[in-house]
């Protein structure tokens, strides 16, 4: 056994707990030094510290870049102006894995997950990393190299674990097929090479066979080079530099050019051997140190994969506006609409209602994923929803127009108008009279006061209404009411409207967050959510507890989660007698924002969808990874929010008009 070898078992290998989080960082592909430093904290933790299970441990990452679009960092030359370059040589050398072909996991390993799952085998991952390194230990006790393929790996596990683990390499295999897909900035200078007929070979470190890759290259469009040069079959890799000899040996003398993504094996071991070497970056080294690492192991792993290769593959420097859509609306968006399946399916609704105006993107979303649906994007409004619920529901009418507003320097005659009641004005005595904290009991007494004034006023509105909600409602006898949060309020608005015009349909809500710690009201929906009447995907008081205790609408965590699904629609007023919506002016200067966060979302779902459609069980994601990177951002101290959202307009609250809020937490 080799120096290294046994000092890796006697450092890492006896200790499961600082062998998995070395090996996790390892799959980074960062320097010597930053894995020395890194064993050099595990050991601090595990033996000066006493925390055996690195409970205390954190690895170290740095903030979320907010110096503009992080996928600046990875944007340099054009797919052209390489190309350009590569024809300059008489042949150019490719790397696969991370260069050509990437995975969508933030570390390789993080695959085997897959192969466990539809192998039905417990502890594959670490089974599987575990019987690769002793092979390749027998490999070198008896042959001189660790160069083994995918079979060697998969006779140690027999051997060592039991014949059931042989099912997997089938699986492993398929798994590897259908997952890897194309680096797309390489595959444009691999087409103007091949369009330029420049001679081009492939040369790769790798366990799986010759066969299996060129089937794999060729499904991701790489074809037309001359020879396909592999560790495992020439018994020499890059790293220790013989695979380049024998490169070198098939081509002649000649000016070759180097490919890869590793700054050892393809940049100083090929410059070493003769070759030219031109490092492109491994999005997952550039990217991972922003990752949440608040995530479960598999979702985390593939949300970081998907979410890296698409910043910093280097094609292309995207808006901040767009990568929040991307990185953060995304992921909420696709699992909220396999929970709200799920809801729809359990509870048998025959049709789903997508609130406006936060329903927009999850309806299109929603559609994408499930066409056969059927949906309803249902027009719909706090301000609309409190004027119809007067008669029933004062308290809260008054809590919204008045409690909520006095202080912010209205008159009451502003907040009449604010009402739609502008024809009491003359009636009230104090109309010119701001409303604050010591006066705003007068506003009160003159709502109590003239509440069959006010109904009569509002009859119109109501007439219409019903006429709007049985033309989305008929031949429904349960619908989901689907909202981003908080209360509930909407669904609960909309099944006592329901009842209280006759319509035989029952409303259940579904939201992406309920009312948290820091709410006025922080109990107002536990009743409906434990009977069943509103459902909650992120969390609640009974679930994702810990979200529940971290989320601070008082700090601005609400008015950022809903720009996850901002819409640029106008916010509804009310309906007219003959049931057409009418509508405030729309809010400016946010169009361009809600159509990147929009774009940004949608891609993100439809790479999701790319990437896992053979593995279904990935569609599910917990309220929890979900809510990750949101939380992470929280946890950052809300710069990002700043950064990306900070000159967006937010209504302050019902009926009141725009004003600019900075984005700041």
């Amino acid at each position: 056994m080799s120096i290294k070898k046994k000092a890796y078992d006697v450092l890492i290998g006896k200790k499961p707990v600082i062998r998995r989080a070395y090996v996790k960082y390892k799959a980074m592909g960062i320097s010597a030094f930053q894995k020395v430093a890194y064993l050099g904290r595990l050991y601090l933790h595990y033996y000066i510290l006493g925390d055996k299970k690195l409970k205390h441990f954190s690895e170290k990452r740095e903030k979320l870049y907010c110096k503009g679009s992080e996928s600046g960092l990875s944007f340099c030359e054009t797919p052209e102006k390489l190309a350009e370059k590569l024809c300059a040589f008489d042949t150019v050398s490719f790397d696969i894995f991370d260069t050509l072909i990437y995975r969508p996991f933030a570390a390789p390993v993080d695959l085997f997950y897959i192969v466990g799952a539809e192998s039905e085998i417990l502890d594959f991952t670490e089974i599987r990393q575990y019987c690769e390194r002793k092979a390749r230990e027998e490999k070198l006790e008896k042959d001189g190299n660790t160069e083994i393929d995918i079979d060697d790996i998969y006779n140690y596990m027999s051997n060592y674990a039991g014949s059931m683990y042989m099912r997997a390499e089938e699986k492993e295999l398929k798994a590897e097929y259908s997952l890897c897909f194309a680096n797309p900035y390489m595959k444009k200078v691999w087409d103007i090479l091949m369009e330029k007929n420049v001679p081009v070979v492939i040369t790769s470190d790798m366990y799986l066979k010759e066969e299996f890759l060129e089937k794999l290259l060729e499904k991701n469009g790489f074809t037309g080079y001359r020879k396909l040069f592999v560790s495992n079959s020439f018994g020499c890799s890059k790293y220790d530099g013989g695979l380049y000899e024998v490169v070198k040996e098939y081509l002649g003398s000649k000016k070759i050019a180097h490919v890869g993504d590793n700054s050892y094996s393809d940049g100083e071991k090929s410059k070493e051997h003769g070759f030219t070497p031109f490092l492109c970056k491994n999005p997952n080294t550039v990217g991972n140190i922003y990752r949440p690492d608040c995530f479960s192991a598999i979702i985390g792993s593939a949300y970081g994969g998907i979410v890296n290769t698409k910043y910093h593959c280097g094609l292309e420097k995207l808006p901040s506006l767009y990568e929040y859509g991307y990185g953060y609306s995304g992921i909420f968006v696709f699992g909220y609409c396999n929970f709200i399946r799920k809801i729809r399916l359990e509870t048998g609704a025959d049709k789903v209602l997508f609130l406006a105006r936060d329903g927009d993107l999850l309806q299109k979303i929603y559609i994408k994923l499930f066409p056969e649906a059927d949906t309803e994007y249902f027009l719909w409004s706090r301000l609309a929803a409190t004027k119809l619920c007067f008669e029933e529901n004062t308290l809260d009418f008054i809590r919204r127009f008045v409690y909520h507003k006095y202080g912010d320097n209205f008159t009451a005659g502003e907040l009449l108008e604010q009402m739609d009641l502008g024809g009491l004005k003359d009636q009230c005595s104090f109309a010119n009279t701001v409303i604050n904290e010591k006066n705003y009991r007068l506003l009160s007494g003159f709502i109590y006061d003239n509440k069959d004034k006010i109904s009569k006023l509002y009859e119109p509105l109501n007439i219409g209404a019903k006429k709007y909600f049985e033309s989305k409602l008929k031949g429904c006898s349960k619908v989901l009411a689907v909202d981003v949060g908080w209360a509930g309020s909407g669904a609960a608005a909309i099944d006592n409207l329901c009842r209280k015009w006759g319509i035989d349909t029952e409303v259940i809500g579904v939201n992406g967050g309920m009312n948290d710690s820091f709410a006025e009201q922080p109990n107002a929906s536990e009743g409906l959510l434990q009977a069943g009447k509103l459902f909650s995907y992120c969390f609640s008081q009974n679930h994702n507890r810990d979200i529940y205790l971290t989320h601070d609408s008082a700090s601005g965590h609400n008015i950022f989660f809903e720009m996850l699904l901002g819409s640029e629609d106008p916010s509804l007023k009310g309906f007219d007698v003959e049931g057409e919506p009418v509508f405030s002016e729309n809010e400016s200067g946010n169009a361009e924002t809600v159509r990147l966060i929009h774009q940004g979302a949608s891609d993100f779902c439809s790479d999701w969808i790319d990437r896992f459609r053979d593995q279904p069980y990935m569609m599910n994601i917990s309220g929890s990874d979900a809510y990750a990177p949101f939380l992470y951002a929280i946890r950052d101290g809300g710069r990002y929010f700043s950064h990306v959202l900070g000159e967006c307009l937010f209504n302050s609250g019902v009926g009141t008009k725009e004003k600019n809020v900075r984005a700041q937490i």
